[in-house]
């Protein structure tokens, strides 16, 4: 069955927005707008830090803080990072226990010219705040108040969970991301509020917004912003204080974080980077919704992250008590979760970010991004190194001085270049059976309509095809691999030893689970002109057919069956609004179509009425996938269409004829006209070739 194509860097943008590398900018990189170096120590100078020490053998790493600040100023004026156009940046780099470099580069606030500081200008750190919450947790844990083994709703004051597995939810869950929810995220327009006044309780949020358990907790990674929220509810419970309280007196207070804020004051904004968004308009200052948001609410400076790193790396600080005990920073930088035993995701709360840029070396670390900032702070414990890196614009800056630094001053081993993890030299020779048990189509346990599909081709070589295009696949073990760029992709096994699982860099925020083989409907047969479509459909769980285990191929697809199965390829969550059409009223999935109308989706058939049971014509059903294919930034293609259809969707047709996205009842004319019969009815096995076609677009 031939698939349509389009551009996967132009809708990449859209279709990924929390697993995609982000970007930055361009005054930031400009060395005569470099900021003083303040507060940078007068570290012991030494000579090249890319040296090998001569007891490991391994690189020295970073040991002099005049070439460091060389290598850093030669990176923020690279060209490339010009174009970036980012206002201000802060860079730190610890060692050994102490603060080897930090350095702030470009604007706070590109208008005023206000330049970045180290050790006062603050920042947004959004998801580097988990790792936070998660060592304010660990505290708990070391004293015996919590147990990490003990179900979640233990520690929720009575809040309530609803789990629909049986199986329990751990406090471990939460600190590893698999905890099995079915909603993960809430909202950013839900999330956000530009009035700094209004305070809204972490109680009362969790308890309007709980998620249910939905799939067995503990088996699967997927990236979970509300798993933190509860870490912090669980401290604020188990203290007995609110959660920015525990962590001033716990965290901060005890290290000396004095410029570390859970929220926007007025007592603060002058110290505040200002936010850029993507066309580099300045942002209104924000606050995040709860006022105090565990999973990304601090707000911080370099030298206090500077702070954070070493008691993490030396386990306190010289002359004060250590916030965690050897025993807990051994867990938090230890993997704990790993889809493959060489391809660890998890430890209690950092993760395993950017791994094709290690170089060999261990480390974990932790990003963040919110609307206006990004950060990154990595940890080498092994090295007793930790950088930080945090931006007034989102970008790929973070990535890109990550990488840099690695390669500099942690270069890969020559004999690196087989890719091996360990770095062995040969190849890896997997029979046909050992490569074909790995095919299949992967859903992203993450992001429902983001797939890959796995084949062998007639060469017999293992083949990946997703939205960044297709790639050959090079074996390293029966379930590990390297793509073309050197990234791994890992799979995992069931229990009964087939294959459940993938993990790649286009999958790195949750696992993508293998999609089963479906049944075939009774009145489908193998030689049907739909039957790749109505399959397809069926192992996607677009639909499940009649009671009878028939289709009904030929028999007109509602508006209710069809925006049921479009909200299903999107794995859009149910609205919490009322539903607004009362022919819906207690008919199942109600709330989906509500969400799609929230969405701009789906349009009302007037007089407050939906018509579910009405059938839906060619020209509704091509307008409900094009908006929802122009939201993951597909752009519009032109087409010839015979029978003109109406100004409301002749765009959507258009594109639904030439992104080729309809079954053999399409024929063109010789001149390349679509008799598409956009104002007819379509029929359920016509719908089934434009919705599954749309899912797979990217392959």
């Amino acid at each position: 069955m031939k698939r349509s194509r389009f551009s996967s860097k132009k809708a990449a943008r859209l279709w990924l927005p929390a697993i995609t590398a982000l970007t930055l900018s361009a005054s930031v990189a400009a060395p005569g707008m470099a900021a003083p170096a303040a507060g940078t120590p007068a570290a012991p100078a030494g000579q090249n830090t890319g040296a090998v020490s001569q007891v490991s053998g391994q690189p020295a790493g970073p040991t002099d803080p005049k070439e460091l600040e060389a290598f850093a100023d030669k990176f923020f004026a690279r060209e490339d990072v010009k174009k970036l156009q980012v206002p201000g940046a802060v860079f730190v780099v610890v060692k050994d226990g102490r603060i080897l470099f930090q350095k702030g580069y470009g604007y706070a606030d590109r208008e005023k010219k206000t330049p970045v500081s180290p050790e006062t200008t603050v920042f947004r750190i959004a998801s580097v705040t988990k790792v936070v919450t998660a060592t304010a947790l660990m505290q708990l844990a070391q004293q015996g108040k919590i147990n990490l083994e003990d179900e979640v709703e233990k520690y929720l004051g009575g809040l309530k969970i609803r789990n629909n597995t049986g199986l329990p939810l751990k406090v471990k869950h939460l600190l590893t991301h698999t905890t099995g929810f079915d909603v993960v995220d809430i909202p950013i327009t839900e999330s956000m509020t530009t009035d700094l006044s209004k305070v809204v309780s972490l109680r009362d949020y969790i308890k309007e917004h709980m998620p249910t358990v939905v799939s067995p907790p503990g088996k699967v990674y997927r990236y979970d912003n509300f798993a933190s929220m509860l870490q912090g509810y669980i401290v604020q419970e188990v203290s007995g204080v609110p959660y920015s309280k525990y962590i001033q007196e716990h965290i901060l207070r005890p290290l000396d974080m004095n410029r570390t804020y859970s929220h926007i004051s007025p007592e603060i904004q002058d110290k505040l980077a200002v936010g850029y968004d993507d066309l580099n308009a300045a942002m209104a200052p924000y606050n995040l919704v709860p006022t105090d948001l565990p999973q990304g609410g601090l707000l911080t400076t370099g030298s206090d992250m500077a702070r954070f790193m070493i008691a993490h790396l030396e386990a306190g600080r010289p002359g004060q008590a250590p916030i965690l005990t050897k025993e807990s920073i051994a867990a938090m930088h230890t993997p704990q979760l790993a889809i493959h035993p060489k391809v660890p995701n998890m430890t209690y709360g950092f993760e395993y970010s950017y791994r094709d840029a290690y170089n060999g070396q261990d480390v974990v670390g932790k990003g963040g991004v919110a609307p206006g900032f990004s950060s990154w702070l990595w940890l080498m414990p092994k090295q007793r190194v930790g950088g930080f890196i945090v931006t007034n614009k989102s970008g790929p800056l973070r990535e890109m001085l990550f990488r840099e630094f690695m390669n500099h001053y942690y270069p890969k081993p020559a004999n690196a270049g087989t890719g091996k993890p360990d770095g062995e030299t040969g190849k890896v020779s997997l029979t046909p059976q050992q490569l074909r048990r790995l095919e299949g189509v992967y859903r992203s346990a993450g992001v429902n309509y983001v797939l890959t599909r796995i084949q062998l081709n007639d060469k017999g070589q293992l083949i990946l095809k997703d939205l960044t295009g297709t790639q050959e696949l090079t074996p390293l073990g029966p379930l590990l691999f390297l793509d073309k760029m050197g990234q791994e992709v890992a799979f995992q096994e069931n229990e009964d030893g087939t294959i459940g699982y993938m993990f790649s860099k286009l999958n790195s925020a949750a696992y993508a689970a293998k999609l089963p083989d479906a049944e075939p409907f009774r009145d489908i047969a193998k030689d049907h002109p739909y039957a790749a479509y109505i399959h397809g459909m069926k192992q996607l769980g677009l639909t499940a057919g009649k009671p009878d285990g028939t289709f009904g191929p030929q028999e007109p697809m509602t508006r209710y069956e069809f925006i049921t199965a479009a909200n299903q390829w999107l794995g859009v969550p149910a609205s919490r609004k009322p539903v607004v059409f009362t022919d819906l009223a207690g008919k199942p999935g109600a709330e989906l179509i509500q969400s799609a109308l929230d969405m701009g989706f789906v349009q009302g058939a007037g007089g407050g009425l939906f018509k579910p049971d009405q059938p839906i014509t060619r020209q509704e059903a091509a307008s409900i996938v094009w908006r929802m294919l122009t939201a993951m930034g597909i752009p519009p293609k032109p087409a010839k269409v015979n029978e003109e259809p109406a100004a409301w969707a002749k765009q959507a047709v258009e594109a639904v004829v030439a992104y080729r996205l309809y079954g053999p009842e399409v024929k063109l004319s010789a001149d390349g006209a679509a008799d598409y019969g956009a104002k007819r009815i379509m029929t359920r096995q016509e719908a089934a070739a434009l919705l599954e076609q749309a899912t797979h677009m990217q392959l």
